[in-house]
């Protein structure tokens, strides 16, 4: 079961995502779905490097995990629309690695009483979002989720308390599997050139229970899904107000959703407490 639980994982992703062999879009001035789009952009590979702080979290713990710096690249596919009423909308669907560790933060180690760590992480990711085009600055907020694996190692593991350590032995060497949101802002500098800004909120779990969590992932789905929905809706309707309401709206469900999985990771079919990592961070990406 172990083996297929990536596939199956990444499967449930992007099944509801348009897939990358359909990529090349034809440009068109029809107007589809909800009579929003004027154009439709072709998918066009994009790299992206993001630097941020991370801390990680194990809800009660009574020490806390020093704060890491993050790095975060992610190579995929992005396609831009225009809409009307001069506002915008775009899809990415990509691959990442992330390194966390003290030597990337600005704070260094790990304080006499907080408890160090490292991790390495990949995986798989969709980020979609609306904004404001027209002649000015393009602007746009968008809502992102992915899968992803974790290998979580600890720094002075003879020096913390045994609560710590039990944490640790728990995940072990391997890499866990885990979900992450995050919501931000993109800023396009040039048509090719965008800059980003985005909190992330990470839950990795040290072991995975399919059906407890293929239950969990699919109420959480299932509201973003119409979320997704009811957004064109209230954008159509409220052109400038809109996009903003959609943002709100996204980012409330998937805060609400992590802060659940904080201590129960397969909420609400009661599991056990995972490592929950919070991060922000300043990312600038090139469209090819």
């Amino acid at each position: 079961m172990r083996t297929i639980l990536p596939l199956l994982a990444i499967t449930l992703l992007f099944a509801t995502q348009p897939a990358l062999g359909d990529a090349e879009y034809e440009e068109s001035t029809d107007e589809i779905h909800t009579g929003l789009t004027l154009k439709s952009g072709k998918f066009k590979p994009f790299l992206e490097l993001a630097y941020g702080t991370s801390t990680p979290r194990y809800e009660g713990l009574s020490q806390s995990f020093a704060s890491l710096g993050m790095l975060d690249i992610k190579v995929g596919y992005s396609s831009d629309d225009i809409l009307k009423h001069d506002l915008t909308s775009f899809d990415q669907q990509f691959g990442f690695v992330s390194f966390l560790n003290s030597n990337l933060s600005t704070s260094g180690d790990a304080g006499a009483d907080e408890i160090g760590s490292e991790m390495t992480r990949f995986g798989f990711g969709n980020r979609r979002g609306y904004g404001y085009g027209g002649s000015g600055l393009n602007i746009e907020m968008y809502n992102q989720d992915a899968v992803d694996w974790t290998q979580i190692s600890p720094v002075d593991y003879d020096e913390m308390s045994e609560d710590a350590q039990a944490v640790f032995d728990r995940y072990g060497s391997t890499y866990r599997f885990g979900q992450l949101t995050e919501a931000g802002l993109r800023v396009h500098v040039s048509q090719s050139f965008s800059l980003t800004a985005g909190a992330e909120a990470a839950m990795i779990m040290p072991r995975t229970v399919f059906w407890p969590w293929l239950g969990s992932i699919a109420i959480y789905s299932t509201i973003q899904g119409a979320l997704e929905n009811f957004s064109s809706n209230i954008i159509e309707a409220s052109p400038t107000a809109g996009p903003v309401i959609a943002f709100l709206l996204k980012t409330g469900v998937s805060a609400g959703y992590y802060y659940l999985l904080r201590e129960d990771m397969n909420w609400p079919f009661g599991q056990e407490v995972p490592v929950t990592v919070g991060s922000f961070k300043l990312g600038a990406n090139i469209t090819f």
